[in-house]
């Protein structure tokens, strides 16, 4: 499984490689992608699972974010759409998290990291810029963290960490130094967690 979550209501979720599996304590349900239905899971790889502040389940697929419908057992999904500059910036989403304004942030694959915004179905992109060195350091986003103090984090593939201003709407880079032995460990970052007294853990390659 390459990501598992517990919902509020008990159930277990397993994202995995052909499909999104839920357990309920006795038997499993698998959700698959079917081309043929609209409503059913974005995409067959299952990459991330996130459970929001309402209690509303995002799944993170090799082809979109799909939203989980439990009434129907359905999906609501978001794909990327090359012609539609709102849509969602790349196919693949790596990481989900929701900030404290309830905007959802989805971490992608070659298409930097994009804001959702649920009450017009909206995204807004970041991305690198290697013209500006307070854009986004790397579109391949691997990891994204809101801390206690409200500050968004983004860990990247080759291009470190970023903290992001969202007065300013820039990003700061934090990357590995051979020269500076307190730099960052590695430029590839895996996970941002706070630990209870408030440290910054970074995991990288």
């Amino acid at each position: 499984a390459l990501s598992i979550i517990q919902d509020r209501q008990g159930f277990m979720w397993f994202a995995t490689q052909d499909g999104l599996n839920r357990y309920d304590g006795y038997h499993f349900k698998l959700f698959k992608h079917n081309p043929q239905d609209a409503s059913s899971l974005s995409g067959g790889y299952v990459t991330t699972l996130y459970e929001d502040r309402a209690g509303v389940l995002w799944v993170g697929t090799k082809a979109g974010l799909s939203r989980y419908v439990p009434e129907s057992e359905s999906f609501i999904n978001y794909l990327h759409q090359p012609d539609e500059p709102t849509s969602l910036g790349s196919e693949v989403v790596i990481s989900i998290v929701e900030d404290h304004q309830g905007y959802l942030w989805t971490g992608l694959f070659g298409g930097g990291l994009s804001r959702f915004d649920r009450d017009d179905g909206t995204f807004y992109h970041y991305r690198h810029d290697p013209n500006n060195p307070n854009s986004l350091s790397d579109d391949d986003v691997y990891t994204v963290f809101e801390d206690h103090q409200q500050v968004l984090w983004v860990g990247t593939r080759n291009g470190g960490l970023n903290r992001f201003d969202a007065r300013k709407q820039s990003f700061t880079r934090f990357t590995h130094d051979p020269a500076k032995p307190d730099s960052l460990s590695h430029d590839r970052v895996y996970v941002v967690f706070e630990y209870s007294d408030q440290t910054l853990w970074i995991g990288t390659r």
